[in-house]
């Protein structure tokens, strides 16, 4: 059994503690599933190998009597707290978050599930309940018309997943991994930044933050994104029905359970 030290940060699935001077233990909450914990294990692992993130993935252990998985400690801070600390550089991180975005982007792994599966499989859980058998296969219908691809996408995008780290950049959080279209994870991203709950444990000075100008850093991620790739709105947009998909199978967040079943059937009746 492994003893953890003192809380680094807080998420929807599990707490980060310290654990040695070089890595912390993420430790998982107890509703968590285990398969789960294992796929991030799995997941983080071919992340690292491919290349993708600096921080490697140790292993599972056993924290204090719960579960946890062991990864590399990050030397810097996340992309959120550099705009904390001066908002006049909320433009630069911006691009900063996009150029990253577009390097995952630019690897192609099959290791990862399809997203349009992904996407699929969500349909028939229990969020799902209140559609209707024909809503279902409408929906159902819609995402297998998306065009697929190979490129690696994160799907849980955001800039507090992105930090400073060593002199360069380190995207952490693998757990929702899948691989298609670059658009999938662009509109999840967008979504993040526009319908998406504030994030879970955020301090009062980051509530102000993104309360009065995640929409704005999302524009200018979004211009950046799609002057550095090439990519088009429409193609972008395309996505958005697929996206609150994912987002609401994921995690049915309450206060944004409404808001995405809404966004779901306007495409529907479309």
């Amino acid at each position: 059994m492994t003893a953890v030290g003192g809380l680094v940060a807080h998420g929807r699935s599990a707490d980060v503690h310290s654990l040695t001077t070089s890595t912390v233990a993420k430790v998982f909450h107890d509703d968590w599933p285990n398969e789960a914990i294992d796929r991030e294990v799995e997941d983080a692992t071919a992340a690292f190998d491919l290349g993708l993130t600096p921080i490697r993935c140790h292993g599972r252990t056993d924290a204090d009597g719960r579960r946890a998985v062991v990864f590399d400690r990050i030397e810097g801070v996340a992309l959120t707290t550099v705009a904390e600390k001066n908002p006049l550089r909320m433009g630069r991180v911006a691009r900063t978050l996009a150029q990253e975005h577009a390097r995952v982007h630019r690897v192609a792994s099959d290791h990862f599930p399809d997203v349009r599966d992904v996407a699929a499989d969500l349909v028939g859980t229990a969020p799902f309940a209140g559609f209707t058998a024909r809503e279902r296969a409408a929906l159902l219908d819609h995402l297998a018309s998306l065009p697929g691809g190979d490129s690696v996408l994160h799907l849980d995008f955001h800039p507090m997943n992105v930090f400073r780290h060593g002199g360069g950049i380190a995207t952490i959080d693998w757990q929702s991994t899948a691989s298609g279209d670059p658009a999938a994870d662009v509109a999840m991203t967008r979504l993040l930044f526009t319908e998406a709950e504030l994030f879970p444990g955020a301090t009062t000075a980051q509530l102000l933050v993104y309360g009065a100008a995640r929409g704005a850093m999302g524009r200018m991620y979004l211009t950046e994104y799609l002057r550095a790739t090439g990519m088009t709105t429409a193609s972008l947009d395309r996505w958005a029905t697929a996206a609150r998909v994912l987002r609401l199978g994921m995690l049915d967040i309450p206060s944004e359970r409404e808001r995405l079943v809404r966004g779901i059937r306007s495409e529907l009746t479309r």
